[in-house]
């Protein structure tokens, strides 16, 4: 019975988890169909989707792991009364990502330049305004890690409510100014549409000040009453900088190698993309071309700002998944390993995967499904041309979303269980393929050689992950592969509904306005998911991953 109640909860605490991210994720989309608008041309769009994909690497970076041991190290030091060297580490914490933050500023403004021509095509327009943008951006590295550092404080001192108020803020803060100042900028001052992608850049920055902001004056009162607490301490405090540093280092070392490696697909498909499609292209126009055709120049265009923005930004909704069930998975077992509680570790490592695998898999499939009327509805492109190359991208980058799913829950698993060496060399091994296989499979196949790439680089870390859990805890993955056959089975049940009810007329993106094809694509994806909900239902899916039982909430209903 315990056991039960401890499944249950890390279920429900991955869901709440996934949930809260959906919606912010969710939000993110619709402000983005006002904003795609603001942008206009693809190549605006290209410039702003590529801009962000760099900022967000090197972001990844430099936050990775240490507002993590900030929180950490204060947790530890308040708990035992040590308020002075709580304070220290405030300190010490603010300067550490001050530094980071101001080298991760300097790298990307200087290497603006050379970055600009690796990842568009060479037309001077878009090599200026990419450079430009790359320098925009850069200063939101200085800006946000800083912030980064005052909220792992508070979260340390378990006060979550600013921590959320703060995130909460910075986004309204971002997508207000973001709409606003482009909304004046194209539609009461009549500009050009490239001040939407300096507006859009510069977001980011306007933002974290204003967060920052509102974190000082939450400082004035939390400030003055920590200092009283130091000032009267009694016991002996732990004064030594030098230890802080080293504390803080250890913790979070770890996880700046994950994010290194582990976010390191995007950032590969970012820089080899231009260069590796160039390539295909000459090699489709045959002879000797050494120059693009004026077509496929406006392909490629399109296709970076498919890729870098309105296919990531979809991509995402499965992918919240990874980090709400990482969250609510790692406290749990680390009490089963406390406890020495080895069938509990096996029994959360599988369903953490399995459920992950249930969800995660449908909407990485509807992304493939519907990804014409999603486009139609969310991000319409310019032409007819370029509509069906961003469905061709979103298509084949649906096998990408699952990949980026489930990946990050076997690197969670991985550092939570205690085999962290292996977790970080067979992530730097999965870099190492997907480093060495993207140029040539692009240039090859195209957009798909991209994808072959992941496969083969994420399939390598996951397959050896599992067998490494299977190999330390015994976790029998027998189980998983049926329940991967039944989803299979239900997903082909979601492919025909979706094309009958395409044929009956709910195709989502034929109608004469944007609601109405918003109305028919809510139709057809609610309906087809209702089909993989009651086939799996039949199978005994939902009833044992998340213990959905209909049978008692209708006997519930009729009491009530």
């Amino acid at each position: 019975m315990a056991t039960y109640g401890r499944k249950q909860s890390v279920i429900v605490g991955g869901l709440i988890s996934s949930a809260g991210l959906f919606f912010a994720k969710f939000i993110g989309l619709f402000y983005a169909i006002p904003f795609n608008s603001m942008l206009g041309t693809s190549e605006n769009i290209a410039v702003y989707g590529v801009s962000f994909s760099i900022y967000s690497y090197i972001l990844n970076i430099c936050t990775a792991g240490f507002p993590f041991a900030i929180a950490t190290l204060v947790a530890k030091y308040s708990s035992k009364g040590d308020y002075q060297t709580t304070l220290l580490i405030k300190k010490i914490a603010s300067r550490l990502m001050m530094g980071f933050g101001f080298a991760a500023m300097l790298f990307l403004f200087v290497l603006a330049t050379p970055f600009s021509s690796l990842l568009l095509p060479e037309e001077a327009n878009n090599l200026e305004l990419m450079r430009n943008v790359l320098m925009v951006v850069s200063f939101a590295l200085f800006c946000v890690p800083i912030l980064s550092s005052i909220r792992g404080f508070y979260q340390g001192l378990q006060q979550m409510e600013v921590y959320a108020l703060s995130q909460v803020l910075e986004q309204l803060a971002r997508v207000s100014f973001l709409l606003l100042s482009s909304g004046l900028a194209v539609y009461v001052f009549h500009k050009d549409q490239v001040w939407s992608v300096y507006f859009g850049a510069f977001s980011a920055s306007f933002a974290a000040i204003l967060a920052y902001i509102h974190m000082r004056f939450y400082d004035k009162k939390q400030m003055k009453e920590l200092r009283l607490l130091a000032k009267s301490q009694q016991r002996e405090s732990n004064l030594d900088v030098t230890t802080i540093v080293k504390e803080l280092v250890f913790i979070s070392f770890p996880y700046l190698l994950v994010a290194l490696f582990g976010y390191s697909d995007t950032i590969i498909n970012t820089f080899f993309l231009k260069n590796g499609l160039e390539a295909y292209y000459l090699g489709q126009q045959g002879g000797n071309a050494t120059t693009l055709t004026l077509e496929h120049s406006q392909e490629l265009v399109t296709v970076i700002g498919a890729i870098n923005y309105s296919v990531l930004k979809l991509l995402s909704i499965p992918m919240i998944l990874a980090p709400g069930f990482s969250g609510a998975i790692i406290p749990h077992i680390t009490a089963a390993l406390v406890q020495k509680n080895y069938k509990a570790i096996r029994k959360n490592i599988r369903d953490c995967v399995d459920t992950v695998l249930y969800i995660g898999a449908p909407l990485c499939f509807c992304l493939f499904l519907f990804a014409k009327a999603l486009f139609v509805c969310l991000f319409p492109p310019e032409n007819e041309q370029a509509l069906q190359l961003c469905v061709m991208v979103m298509q084949w980058f649906s096998i990408e979303a699952m990949l980026s799913t489930l990946a990050p829950i076997f690197t969670a698993l991985m550092m939570a269980v205690g085999l962290r060496k292996m977790n970080i060399i067979n992530l730097a091994i999965m870099v190492a393929l997907k480093f060495v296989l993207t140029y040539p499979l692009l240039a090859t196949f195209g957009v798909s050689g991209m994808i072959f790439s992941s496969v083969i680089g994420m399939g390598y870390f996951m397959l050896c992950n599992a067998y490494l859990l299977k190999r330390k805890y015994h976790v029998n993955w027998n189980l998983t592969l049926r329940k991967i056959l039944i989803i299979i089975l239900s997903l082909g049940a979601m492919f025909i509904t979706s094309n009958l009810l395409e044929w009956v007329g709910l195709t989502g993106y034929m109608a004469s306005s944007r609601w109405m094809n918003m109305l028919q694509l809510g139709i057809n994806g609610g309906i087809t998911l209702l089909v993989y909900f009651a086939i799996t239902y039949v199978f005994g899916l939902p009833q044992y991953l998340l213990h959905i039982d209909l049978q008692s909430i209708l006997g519930r209903l009729k009491r009530s």
